[in-house]
């Protein structure tokens, strides 16, 4: 998969994710079960932002000096 593939499925997740969190806000009825809802979107969507969009293993990754 190439690297623009990736990023419109990761991308589309995204959206996915975030329909996801608009029914957690709205739906349910107990402040626990929206806030645990709430918080796995965010931590989902934080994860795929750094990961995909930010590269943040290229940090960790030995290349050629500059």
């Amino acid at each position: 998969m190439g690297a623009f593939q990736k990023g419109y499925v990761v991308a589309v997740v995204l959206a996915i994710v975030t329909v996801a969190e608009y029914f957690f806000a709205t739906g349910l009825s107990s402040d626990d079960a929206r806030f645990a809802g709430l918080a796995a979107a965010a931590v989902v969507k934080a994860w795929l932002i750094v990961q995909y969009f930010m590269h943040i293993a290229r940090v960790w990754r030995a290349e050629e000096a500059h």
